[in-house]
């Protein structure tokens, strides 16, 4: 049963088969930068899963990503690629709104391309529901044009979506992921910027920063509906129900909040209320596992 888990997280388990999905709950943290120089937040969901081979590809042209795609494929049996939601047939966000999404390429024959995305969510659009199916060329190019410049946000989860930062490209180029054959070196203290990584340092400051700027807090709703559902995924199947119950409602009061804000009405007594809930249910978990 493929994990629910954001697009880019669905697609990497998928990808690495195995026990990824259990190294993945035992990789899950939230970190989050606090000086990005766009003003925008960065968030780190876990660490990385894949040995750290995994390095971001493009072509500028569609011939020369084809070409590159069908080889990867043929030495490798499936490769990531970063699709448009604009341009995808299974997307709520078809016609609506472009930003990057992950899923996989499975096969090429005589019919043509064999994707795969494992993905299920209920977005704001709609209900994404897991596919599988045959592209032609062409339908595959158009589901991998492109997205074009990227609102800070949004190109933060794409340069953190592996777990650490990585450089994603040119986005005006096709997209996709291989395997490097060496594995680049680095550790988390060489990460550009500031990050804050212990549980009550993380959400004291999303506190502060998502109950005094609307704005930021409704570029950020994604995020932490990311956050909760790979947190879910950590807690495994038999998780503390408060727990469990809190990482639950925060993406929704937060959405409620950001929706509040809109309309000119800011709701910061939910966002604290729902960042203090988790906050003393998590740093409380901390603090007894570390009890033993």
């Amino acid at each position: 049963m493929t994990p629910a888990l954001s697009c880019y997280s669905t697609a990497l388990v998928a990808y690495l088969g195995g026990a990824a999905a259990d190294r993945l709950a035992a990789a899950v943290h939230l970190w989050v930068r606090t000086d990005a120089p766009d003003g925008a937040l960065a968030f780190s969901h876990h660490d990385r899963i894949d040995g750290g081979t995994l390095v971001h590809d493009h072509r500028g042209d569609w011939p020369s990503a084809r070409a590159a795609l069908f080889g990867l494929l043929a030495e490798e049996g499936r490769v990531i690629v970063s699709g448009n939601t604009f341009h995808l047939p299974w997307s709520p966000h078809r016609g609506a709104r472009a930003v990057p999404h992950w899923f996989l390429l499975r096969a090429h024959d005589a019919k043509g391309w064999l994707v795969a995305d494992p993905f299920h969510a209920l977005m704001p659009g709609g209900e994404q529901l897991p596919y599988a199916g045959v592209l032609d060329d062409d339908s595959l190019r158009r589901a991998l044009t492109p997205v074009g410049r990227l609102a800070p946000a949004v190109r933060s989860r794409d340069v953190h979506a592996l777990g650490e930062p990585a450089d994603i490209g040119p986005t005006s180029a096709y997209r996709w992921l291989r395997r490097a054959a060496t594995a680049p070196t680095g550790s988390p203290e060489q990460w550009p910027g500031t990050w804050l990584r212990e549980p009550r340092e993380v959400f004291a400051f999303l506190r502060d920063r998502l109950t005094s700027d609307g704005d930021l807090l409704e570029r950020h709703v994604d995020d932490l509906w990311a956050a909760s559902r790979h947190q879910l995924h950590r807690l495994g199947p038999n998780p503390d129900p408060d727990l469990a119950d809190a990482w639950t409602q925060l993406p929704k009061a937060l959405r409620f909040a950001a929706d509040s804000a809109r309309r000119g009405r800011p709701r910061t007594s939910v966002v604290e209320r729902a960042l203090d809930t988790v906050a003393g249910l998590t740093t409380g978990m901390e603090v007894s596992r570390a009890r033993g």
